[in-house]
């Protein structure tokens, strides 16, 4: 049973973008339906069943709530949903807060349902909103997809163009989907470990363009490096070092496509001195050099 009934009580700069998908984009991939950003207004609300769609959405700043699979839980700002819009959902303005600032995305495909059920999985059934870990570059995905489009609308008329967009935009939804897996699975992961591998991880995340050896981060915490290094690797899956070059390989792809600085400024900003050094490990962890991924988000 299709249903629907909502207001739209948005305030001037928001921006709502419907996405015409090739055929051929709709046989093959996960493929973007439409893409927004809001400044809703207390009045703001979605009463929806039997759309076939998924919406992630995530919340910027001010509150929202949301109703779903009998759950009624508040969306606060870095916090995201994802939910199959065949299912009955309610989703509006929290009403102490009185203003809801929301980035979204709809999307179908073949392949996403597997996905949605994957997440909901990790999820657990005790929640329907999760926490963006830290680091995440889902705010940046969405504003991507959300540029791209509003610049598609002015530039793309012809099919090898639009198909192009398709491909595109896939790949942004599946980095965004697998941005979501991270999150739900870091969450579900955290009360597992224990406080000492908490602490060296936070500590690393707010250090890690800075010169650390394993040697030094032992000393920090008073630990055998060997401890230490096995420790962490059990809880958190890499090695220190490699978790740090992880951080900073993340940063550089978020200041590589949000930013206008040089290649050798990003490196020095996420700690890499040595631009060579820095190409070395993009290029290993990326499959592509600095220069050749930032060709693929152009800013303007």
């Amino acid at each position: 049973m299709q249903v629907l009934a909502y207001e739209l009580d948005i305030r001037s700069g928001s921006t709502w973008n419907m996405i015409a998908t090739t055929a051929s984009a709709k046989a093959n991939f996960i493929y973007l339906q439409e893409v927004g950003r809001f400044f809703a207004g207390k009045k703001y609300y979605t009463t929806r069943q039997g759309l076939d769609s998924f919406l992630i959405k995530l919340t910027v700043s001010g509150g929202g709530i949301l109703e779903y699979d009998g759950h009624r839980e508040p969306v606060a700002p870095g916090h995201f949903y994802w939910i199959d819009c065949q299912n009955w959902q309610n989703y509006y303005t929290d009403p102490q807060i009185g203003h809801w600032d929301i980035i979204w995305v709809h999307f179908y495909g073949a392949t996403a349902r597997p996905y949605y059920e994957t997440f909901r999985k990790l999820q657990g059934a005790g929640t329907i909103v999760s926490a963006l870990s830290q680091g995440s570059s889902m705010l940046a995905l969405m504003e991507t997809m959300l540029g791209r489009s509003t610049a598609a609308k002015k530039s793309l008329c012809a099919e090898q163009n639009l198909y192009e967009f398709d491909v595109q935009t896939s790949g942004l939804l599946t980095q965004l989907i697998m941005e979501c897996l991270s999150c739900v699975g870091t969450s579900n992961k955290a009360e597992h470990i224990p406080p000492m591998v908490r602490d060296i991880r936070n500590y690393i995340a707010s250090h890690y363009n800075e010169k650390t050896t394993l040697a030094r981060l032992a000393a920090h915490f008073n630990l055998d490096p060997y401890y230490l290094q096995k420790l962490f690797k059990r809880y958190i899956g890499q090695s220190p070092m490699e978790y740090i070059i992880y951080l900073r390989m993340s940063h550089a792809k978020n200041l590589i496509r949000t930013s206008t600085m040089s290649i050798s400024e990003i490196a020095y900003t996420v700690g890499i001195d040595n631009i060579s050094h820095f190409t070395r490990q993009f290029k290993k962890l990326e499959g592509m050099t600095p220069g050749h991924y930032r060709r693929l988000w152009p800013t303007g």
